[in-house]
């Protein structure tokens, strides 16, 4: 378990927060230098909405032909998927202690004195808030009259704090809000030659395919859910996108009236490394070359992220 000076996460205070994590964290500001505690920067966590909206098309067209033998094959895919996300998240601020190792180095013998302390006044006051102000209280007063020398090292160094700014963004396992509409469409044209024995003949055809499918994530169980995420690194003003996919059944009908059933799936896609501000919506467009179907085509990707808006 990290150190309590390696980072801090401030976030709404629960009074259910471990009573001996608490004293393992109030013992950081009994043997900080005078001050140390109030020069720290006011980092925040604040719960926010964000809104993602996106568009998977991907469209593909392939043709083979034998001019000399007079075949060929022709095929096409279009695949399409718009997509609206409902996500809850936090954007705020983390702070860490950059030089948290010296301070821990620094506090060994100090910590190792007021240890037993620390266990009795957990064991005595439990989730008793006052009680623990005032056992906090006594411990400080004790090592300033017992221990002077040993807190005037402990105090030599004070921490040197750093701001970075996150965010983080997920569908709501309580309540998951999405809107997801995919439609699949293309054809396959053909000629070929039917040769037997003493015989030969030309063979042409076609085949026409569509499908279309829907997911709005009330259905979903906490296990199911579609991975959608957005997260920002404020340090790097980088944004990554997880969009969701969605099967689908597409129906094929062949030249000859025969139909056949298959399922489609428009794939997850992950965008990483998009600039944004931590301001305002963000909005942006990639293009990508993949295979559907078999078939070369170009996917291209669209998306406005907008935070602050449920």
């Amino acid at each position: 378990m990290p150190h309590p000076y390696a980072q801090l996460r401030i976030a709404p205070p629960r009074h259910s927060r471990s009573i001996a994590a608490g004293f393992v964290a109030a013992i950081g500001l009994v043997l900080s230098p005078p001050g140390a505690a109030g020069d720290a920067p006011p980092y925040s966590s604040r719960g926010s909405h964000a809104t993602l909206v996106y568009t998977i098309d991907i469209a593909g067209h392939t043709h083979k032909g034998n001019a000399k033998a007079g075949t060929y094959s022709d095929d096409t895919v279009h695949q399409r998927l718009d997509g609206t996300l409902h996500l809850a998240g936090t954007q705020g601020t983390v702070g860490r202690v950059e030089n948290a190792q010296q301070l821990i180095d620094q506090t060994a013998p100090a910590r190792q004195v007021m240890g037993p302390a620390i266990e009795e006044a957990v064991n005595t006051c439990g989730d008793d808030e006052a009680c623990m102000t005032a056992a906090i209280t006594k411990m400080s007063a004790d090592m300033k009259r017992n221990h002077p020398g040993m807190l005037d090292e402990a105090r030599k160094t004070k921490a040197q704090f750093s701001r970075h700014d996150i965010g983080g963004w997920a569908l709501d396992p309580r309540k998951p809000r999405c809107s997801l509409h995919a439609v699949t469409q293309g054809s396959s044209r053909y000629r070929t030659i039917d040769a037997g024995e003493g015989y030969s003949d030309y063979v042409t055809g076609s085949k026409e395919r569509h499908g279309e499918g829907r997911e709005d994530c009330t259905t979903k169980g906490m296990l199911d859910l579609p991975e959608a995420r957005a997260n920002w690194n404020g340090d790097t003003r980088m944004l990554k996108l997880m969009l969701p996919g969605l099967s689908v059944d597409e129906q094929t009908r062949d030249s000859d009236g025969k139909t056949d059933t298959a399922k489609v799936t428009i794939p997850d896609v992950t965008l990483d490394d998009l600039h944004w501000s931590g301001k305002g919506p963000q909005s942006g467009q990639q293009t990508r070359q993949v295979t559907a179907g078999g078939i070369p085509a170009t996917m291209t990707i669209r998306w406005t992220f907008t935070p602050d808006r449920a």
